[in-house]
């Protein structure tokens, strides 16, 4: 059961579960007598529109570069890197909260069980008070676009509570029909950081306004409603009732000023909740669920478990792995509870999933809940496509979008360049400007083509050659040129990035006398502005080949080809050495931390596709080297840095260190409530969807163009199967395997031509059906390590079986898929 279950109501945010539909996200405690649901919008944040960008950065340009590049003194580059950044990102804002006061005692509360089922994205709580069996039902339907609370009792009349609103910033409640709403403003600034009495600012006619609205309906029967003085629903004598909750917010786009309260907020509000009153619960309840299985049931995992441990409440499981026990049923769920939050958290025409998805309670968030994009952003994406959620991946394509129109100005005003660019932190308003911070993470310019690979990506999944043209390529195109622009050339006469860092990463510069930067023991001061770190290479060569490669699909005739070409060549190589370690920077330094929890030296590995185990094996080693190496020194300290190591072990083709990771993300970096963890103990999103990717990735990897069946089955998951996964080209994959071996695998391809698959069968032959169940012409070649690969030609789509002769394990049973 793709179920999380507990014996007792939330302690807190991370015991409490979390429902979505993209726009409005809810956290549930399921109290018994005092129910309490957190409340968020998806474009509800401080601040405004501002163009943030320093026309005077620039000028420190040539200085920064000649002090790394000439003089090789990173301590004035990295104060003069300083120089060159502005104002620190706004912060995602809580709406407010749902408050139901019941009528009876919790000491009169007995078999009590709070769920969230995540295959109907409904949350349930059930318990008996005063002889009573009481029943809630939760959820946020995507077709409504509202909060549904449904309240049950097994005794008529014998429901009575009060229901109001409470927003988490000043404003006021207002009576109207059909029930209470609350209207107020955001915070005009909130500030990273700052403890001070300016940090939160609210301004009467700045900030974004808000409304939401409230509204309780009697079920059949008995049960009157009441609005109190004080603007709460009190609701008596009732045997069930619908609690309706829907918000609206003065957001009008990135760069247009937002609304006010007063700007009919309150009348939209109250215009979703009439909409969906009409409708009965019933009904509510079918479209939501309809709705939400249509994305959940598309991919499944199963793997062979511990009956009794899968019998156990979530918590327990937890705490069960924690003391040593290996749980792959909760493995499963953590896959399934990952692609739920992004459903949740991220549909089309949303803001994509931030820092904490849609879930946060405070107005000034961690890291201000935004858009990190040195790597939590994209990782919170990884696995929309390989899971068969392309439609989730559209907030972030359409951030792109917002980006290369606002990232222009960056492009310019910090380094003259045209094309776009986007450094460490983006907002809600798009902001691309190098933030107040340190150098290791701010003055990091390659933004705009990570999120480039986001494109290309997703057209390699889908085909979509309009979204190419249209979309994805003039992006692409654009932070291509700012790349060509940005390179300049060492004294070797490559091109190299600069300014330049390893993302958050540090490394002791040589001592110089009269530098300002503080001397840290052991060594020279810690610095990170250098040129051509590891990533801008591997990022480089990304998007000038995925850029070539799209005028090629397109047949475009484009001037910027040569200069593409040219840059390539010209490109410093990666510093790696035989029987060496891939290198993070260009030249020898001592690192701060050599067991950092970035990993961004192995980009080319994962989510990149430049190395790889045929074509680049050195290169494979090195990578290999370079994990040990980070692991060695007490590397994955975070959950998101452990889902990372679990997907680049994928590609290592390393299951079992890969299961490791991932268990030791559930053991040390995940809540009650499976929520990932940054340490100490604060809720980031990131993990989640990663360990969704990387288990995805162990099952099927398709980003050399070769179909990889069980590519890195960990030895702890000897059984499964899985349906729904999607690999590059439009192609559907299901699996079983058994004893560590394939068994069957189900492929639904869309297109005509000739396919490559590799598979562990214990080296005994693959062969191949149609979907009529007629064979297929395959050539079949033993590889190492008992997998074979198998060449076919599919000129019947869209359904091939592809199925293990019944000899080729130890067990005998065969399960054909596709009709």
């Amino acid at each position: 059961m793709l179920t999380l279950w507990y014996r007792q109501p939330a302690d807190g945010f991370l015991q409490a579960l979390p429902l979505g539909n993209g726009a409005l996200g809810a956290m549930v405690y399921g109290r018994t007598t005092k129910e309490r649901i957190d409340l968020n919008a998806d474009t509800l944040w401080s601040g405004g529109p501002a163009d943030h960008n320093d026309d005077d950065a620039a000028r420190h340009l040539p200085a920064l570069r000649q002090a790394v590049l000439r003089d090789r003194d990173h301590v004035r580059a990295e104060e003069l890197a300083q120089r060159m950044q502005g104002p620190f990102t706004q912060a995602y804002q809580p709406l407010g909260a749902l408050l139901l006061d019941l009528d009876h005692a919790d000491e009169a509360v007995t078999d009590y069980r709070r769920a969230l089922d995540l295959a109907e994205g409904v949350s349930t709580v059930v318990y008996t008070a005063d002889g009573v069996r009481h029943t809630r039902e939760l959820f946020v339907s995507a077709v409504a676009g509202v909060l549904v609370v449904r309240l049950d009792c097994d005794r008529p009349g014998a429901l009575s509570f009060t229901a109001r609103l409470r927003s988490a910033h000043p404003g006021h409640t207002s009576a109207q029909d059909p029930g209470p709403a609350i209207t107020g403003r955001a915070p005009a600034d909130v500030r990273f950081e700052d403890t001070g009495p300016d940090a939160v600012t609210y301004t009467p006619d700045t900030g974004t306004g808000f409304a939401a609205g409230l509204h309780v309906l009697p079920g059949p029967g008995r049960g009157t409603v009441e609005r109190t003085p004080d603007g709460r629903l009190r609701l008596a004598g009732a045997t069930s009732a619908t609690v309706l909750v829907a918000a609206a917010t003065g957001f009008q786009g990135w760069n247009r000023t937002p609304l006010g309260p007063e700007a009919g907020l309150e009348a939209e509000a109250v215009r979703q909740l009439e909409a969906a009153a009409a409708l009965p619960y019933d009904r509510l309840r079918a479209e939501h669920t309809a709705d939400h299985r249509a994305l959940q049931d598309r991919t499944l995992l199963h793997l062979d478990h511990d009956p009794a441990l899968a019998a156990l409440p979530t918590d327990e499981r937890l705490a069960a792995v924690r003391a040593g026990a290996d749980d792959p049923g909760l493995t499963a769920l953590q896959f399934a509870y990952g692609r739920y939050l992004l459903i949740a958290s991220s549909r089309p025409g949303t803001q994509p999933a931030n820092l904490q998805g849609i879930w946060n309670t405070e107005v000034q968030p961690p890291w201000q809940s935004n858009w990190t994009t040195n790597i939590n952003l994209q990782m919170n994406y990884w696995h929309a496509e390989t899971t068969g959620l392309s439609e989730c991946h559209e907030p972030l394509l359409d951030l792109i979008g917002d980006l290369a129109e606002a990232g222009r100005r960056t492009a310019y005003a910090y380094y003259r360049c045209r094309g776009w660019t986007a450094h460490h932190n983006v907002d809600i308003w798009r902001s691309t400007n190098p933030v107040q911070g340190s150098p290791s993470w701010a003055n990091w310019p390659m933004g705009a083509a990570w999120l480039c690979a986001h494109l290309w990506e997703h057209y390699r999944f889908t085909g979509d050659r309009r979204f190419l043209a249209e979309r994805a390529y003039p992006a692409m195109r654009e932070a291509a040129v700012f790349l060509l622009d940005f390179l300049t050339e060492d004294a070797d006469g490559h091109l190299v990035t600069c300014p330049s860092t390893s993302p958050e990463h540090r490394f002791r510069a040589e001592p110089r006398e009269g530098g300002s930067l503080r001397t840290e023991f052991g060594g020279g001061p810690l610095v990170a502005t250098t040129a051509a770190a590891t990533m801008d290479l591997w990022l480089t060569d990304e998007l000038f080949t995925n850029c070539l490669a799209a005028i090629d699909e397109l047949n475009l005739t484009d001037d910027i080809q040569h200069a593409l070409r040219t840059a390539r060549k010209q490109l410093r190589a990666v510093p790696y050495a035989p029987r060496q370690p891939l290198a993070e920077w260009w030249e020898p330094v001592e690192p701060e931390d050599p067991g950092h929890r970035h990993l961004s030296h192995l980009y080319g590995l994962y989510p990149g596709s430049r190395i790889d185990r045929e074509h680049t094996p050195e290169l494979l080693t090195a990578a290999r080297a370079a994990l040990d190496r980070r692991l060695t020194h007490g590397g994955g300290g975070t959950g998101w840095s452990l889902a990372w190591v679990a997907a680049l072990a994928a590609r290592l083709g390393d299951g079992d260190r890969a299961h490791h990771a991932l268990r030791t993300l559930l053991a040390g970096s995940t809540s009650d409530n499976l929520l990932d963890l940054h340490p100490p103990e604060l809720f980031q999103i990131d993990g989640n969807f990663g360990a969704t990717a990387a288990i995805a990735e162990l099952l099927l990897q398709s980003h050399t163009d070769e179909l990889k069946l069980l590519p890195a089955l960990p030895s702890a998951w000897p059984s499964g199967r899985i349906r729904g996964l999607r690999a590059r080209g439009r192609v559907g994959v299901d699996l079983d395997w058994r004893d560590g071996c394939l068994t069957t695998a189900g492929l639904s391809i869309t297109a005509p031509g000739t396919y490559t698959l590799t598979a562990p069968t214990g080296g005994r032959p693959l062969r191949v059906t149609d979907g009529a169940g007629l064979p297929v012409a395959a050539d079949c070649t033993p590889l190492p390590g008992g997998f074979v690969r198998v060449a076919f030609t599919a000129q019947r789509p869209p359904v091939l079986a592809v199925r293990v002769d019944q000899e080729s394990c130890a067990s005998t049973r065969s399960v054909r898929f596709g009709s």
